[in-house]
């Protein structure tokens, strides 16, 4: 009875259906809400982090003071506002003693007692960023003292002077607090809203760097800059390269090519007048955007960064590892199938009256040269495209059986090659118990040998058997000691009447680890007369051990069932001839050690005909997300669609590469391409 058990399968089958929300992308969530009366207000400056030589003001917008306090270690000021609601003005004062991180040179520098720099909301955030940005729309809407609202600004005029500097800057969402550079952080931008932001704000350091100047000063020439309405002193092409620099000192190597992407995508719009429109269209969306961008960034810090279209994703690279290791082929199955082949042939030739045995991929028997005592055995490895010859004799003491592989024939080339060194016993006691011990042939194509320990027993006759045992199946390479499969096997047992067999154990590759368990039942054959189990089931994980610290990336109950009844594989898959499959997964999805993991209900089956597969699913990820989906398998990869509780709808058709991202009432939220998704307020997410 063939028991497949591949590590492959399982990863293969996550990666393919996960895939079917990739194309999406992350995205951020520019948000301005109403906060309790009384709270403590975290300001996070950045034009790289702040000492704490540098004091945080909030004041109302009529200037009052609503507190103040001096930047902590971590460069960040917390400052407790009693009883006040509305628009906040927040100042970074500078002093003596005052310094920046300036990420163009690496180096500290002053922020002296004259040097400001604001942010301006429409009503009370607990956590506000201050930066160049928020200093270029405060200058917009404040007074000549810096202290208060300029007269007949209103919280509709803070809002659309902050959205307009969002879009020339393609920001989602200024305020919030960015990764804060200093001079021990390293490359430490990753691409969370966070860090993204932090890549933005630095690359204006760079820009300034090339102006000759520094971030402090820039803040107050763009500022200046912008009264007439454009801005002069920085363009696109200044813009760009000072985010490609900021890529190469600060991107964490996970989210390079992400923020590489956003570093050659982004556009900086000059004119205000442009961008204040666009800045109108998405003001009026109002929470729809925000919900849309949230969609996004959810995908984006969880699905896919586990599985994406670029296979950038932890799943993705997983999947990759697993068919380097098996690119010449693996067959557990069929090994199996081979060594209770030669089971039976002891039974029922040596020990029976039965002049040959055989299964699907091989047969035993005495031949005419051999006759009455050696057995030959000749199988096959369909999976490593190998074929054996296997001769059995009885053994020295009487009670065993030897077995040695003496040649290899290449199954395309039909090329037959002589073995040595390939020779082990099978010995039964008298409790029944039989075991195998020696070197088999590889179960890999890239093994030298399979070293094989095993006991089991059985019972009753041939097709009527009960089979139980455990033992271990260690493909070896040349050097024979460096392993390519490892099956470890704690318990098997299988009803060849019921046609039901259960496999607990582990399988271990080069980089991974499959722990759990394995269940078939009943037999589908192929009208060219290959037999395979009709459903399985499994229960388990996948383990990366190829790093010091090994972790689980799945995890879960995997089902499969296939009809090949109408099936020959003889010839070539049509709309009459194809298998047909149904998988279904639960479980748990994780990028890396120690994060939160990604739940997943996945369905893919073929039935209603060969060229229409389809999918569903519900992902259950980060920051609340939960969605639903149904996804189309096509040749150029995958057509689907994912919506929210809310009704937003996102879609991407694979082969024009597109997609849309719409509202409940089908209005535009924005669109999705192969590398990217934009929003209408100019933002976009890199889909890498």
């Amino acid at each position: 009875m063939a028991v497949r058990l591949s590590p492959v399968a399982l990863a293969v089958a996550g990666a393919v259906t996960l895939a079917a929300c990739g194309g999406g992308g992350g995205g951020s969530s520019s948000t301005t809400t109403t906060t309790p009366a009384s709270v403590d207000v975290t300001v996070t400056p950045s034009l790289g982090q702040f000492s704490t030589g540098c004091t945080v003001e909030l004041r109302k917008s009529t200037g009052e003071a609503l507190g103040s306090a001096t930047v902590g270690t971590n460069g960040k000021a917390v400052i407790p506002i009693s009883s006040y609601t509305g628009a906040v003005i927040a100042t970074v004062k500078g002093s003596d003693t005052c310094t920046y991180f300036d990420e163009a040179s690496g180096t500290d520098k002053p922020f002296g007692p004259t040097k400001k720099l604001a942010a301006v909301v429409d009503n009370i955030r607990q956590d506000m960023g201050v930066n160049i940005l928020t200093n270029l729309a405060a200058s917009k809407v404040l007074d000549t003292s810096g202290t208060a609202l300029t007269a007949g600004a209103t919280t509709d005029t803070i809002k659309q002077e902050n959205a307009t500097v969002q879009v020339m800057f393609q920001v989602g969402d200024m305020f919030a607090p960015p990764t804060l550079l200093n001079s021990s952080s390293g490359k430490t931008l990753d691409s969370t809203e966070a860090g993204k932001l932090a890549a933005k704000l630095a690359a204006l350091a760079e820009v300034a760097s090339s102006l000759s100047s520094n971030a402090a000063d820039l803040a107050a020439t763009l500022a200046d800059d912008l009264k007439d309405g454009t801005l002069d002193s920085i363009d696109n092409t200044r813009l760009q390269a000072g985010l490609a620099a900021t890529v190469t000192k600060y991107a964490d190597d996970t989210a390079k090519a992400s923020l590489e992407e956003i570093a050659t995508g982004t556009s900086l719009t000059t004119d205000t007048t442009a961008a204040k429109e666009q800045a109108r269209t998405a003001l009026a969306a109002g929470t729809s955007l925000q919900q849309a961008k949230q969609i996004f960034a959810d995908l984006r810090t969880s699905i896919l960064s586990i599985s994406n279209n670029a296979g950038t994703g932890s799943l993705d690279k997983q999947n990759a590892a697993l068919k380097a290791d098996f690119q010449n082929g693996v067959d557990v199955t069929k090994t199996f199938d081979n060594l209770t082949l030669m089971v039976n042939a002891v039974e029922q030739i040596y020990l029976g009256s039965a002049t040959s045995v055989h299964n699907n991929t091989g047969s035993c028997g005495f031949t005419a040269a051999t006759a009455p005592t050696e057995v030959v055995c000749l199988v096959r490895s369909p999976e490593t495209g190998k074929g054996y010859r296997i001769l059995l004799r009885p053994g020295a003491d009487g009670v065993s059986v030897t077995w040695e592989v003496t040649h290899t024939r290449d199954l395309t080339t039909n090329v037959s090659t002589a073995l040595s060194g390939l020779t082990g016993t099978m010995s039964r006691d008298l409790t029944g118990k039989n075991t195998l011990k020696g070197n088999f042939y590889p179960m890999t194509a890239d093994g030298a040998r399979t070293a094989i320990d095993t006991s089991f027993t059985y019972s009753g006759t041939k097709g009527t058997q009960l089979w139980s045992g455990s033992g271990t199946l260690d493909t070896l390479k040349s050097d024979g000691t460096t392993s390519t499969l490892k099956v470890a096997v704690t318990e098997f047992t299988a009803d060849e009447a019921k046609k039901t067999a259960k496999l607990v154990g582990a399988l271990t590759g080069p980089h991974h680890r499959f722990d759990g368990s394995l269940e078939v039942s009943d037999l589908t054959t192929s009208l060219d007369g290959n037999v395979s189990p009709k459903s399985a089931r499994f229960v388990g994980s996948f383990t990366d051990i190829s790093t010091a610290t090994p972790f689980k990336f799945l995890e879960g109950t995997l089902t499969a069932s296939q009809d090949q009844s109408a099936y020959n594989g003889n010839l070539d898959d049509s709309a009459s001839n194809f298998v047909k499959v149904t998988i279904g997964f639960n479980g748990t999805a994780y990028k890396s050690a120690g994060v939160t993991g990604i739940g997943l209900t996945l369905s893919v089956t073929n039935t209603d005909g060969y060229a229409s597969p389809k999918g569903e699913f519900t992902l259950t990820g980060l920051n609340g997300l939960s969605l639903t989906g149904k996804a189309t398998p096509v040749t150029d990869g995958f057509n689907w669609e994912i919506k929210n509780s809310n009704g937003i709808t996102l879609t991407y058709v694979a082969s024009a590469k597109s997609g849309t991202i719409k509202n409940a009432d089908g209005t535009s939220l924005g669109s999705i391409s192969n590398q990217r998704a934009s929003f209408i307020d100019g933002t976009y997410e890199s889909l890498i």
